[in-house]
């Protein structure tokens, strides 16, 4: 059953697809939001505020598209509300001081389980999607997004697109230690 199905069995006062019809958004809206929203507590927050905003509205409107069409609106709006909060926080900071060298450590000064697990999850990635693997390798050796364009054979936004997917899924499994 599809969104819209459940949207329409939910406004004719079902019970069980109302709530089978909150816990799809709920999923979708979590995978969605996580590969926009870095910070996942920041995440859930726009998530749930998202789905207030539909459970208190959805019964009294009437959609020109489609009910599923309406709720990722909802969720986009607050994702790009929350962004130009954070822009706008960002640009708040003081910038470092001129003499402050703060530098990367070496890669030898990384802990080697850390280091052990980021191979062992590059390499669930290469298995489950190369495309996420050779993009995540490309930006670590330092190509300019032009290059990674040209060897990927993708456009700017394209690769914006799949380098977020693919950071979320690195992080997803540096966290949870497997791959979607």
């Amino acid at each position: 059953m599809n969104l819209n199905d459940l949207y329409s069995a939910a406004r004719n006062g079902d019970r069980r697809a109302e709530e089978k019809l909150f816990d799809v958004l709920t999923a979708r809206f979590r995978l969605f939001s996580r590969q926009r929203i870095w910070d996942s507590d920041v995440s859930e927050e726009v998530v749930q505020e998202s789905l207030l905003t539909i459970y208190k509205e959805y019964k009294t409107i009437t959609f020109t598209s489609s009910f599923a069409a309406w709720a990722y609106k909802v969720l986009n709006n607050r994702i790009l509300a929350q962004i130009k909060k954070g822009q706008r926080q960002a640009s708040r900071l003081q910038p470092l001081p001129e003499g402050d060298t703060t530098v990367a450590p070496a890669s030898e000064d990384f802990d080697p389980a850390l280091k052990r697990r980021l191979l062992d999850c590059l390499k669930k990635i290469r298995s489950t999607n190369l495309r996420y693997a050779r993009i995540l390798n490309l930006q670590y050796q330092g190509f300019d997004t032009e290059d990674v364009c040209r060897r990927l054979a993708v456009t700017r936004s394209n690769l914006y697109s799949l380098l977020s997917r693919a950071r979320t899924v690195l992080e997803l499994c540096l966290e949870e230690g497997g791959v979607l």
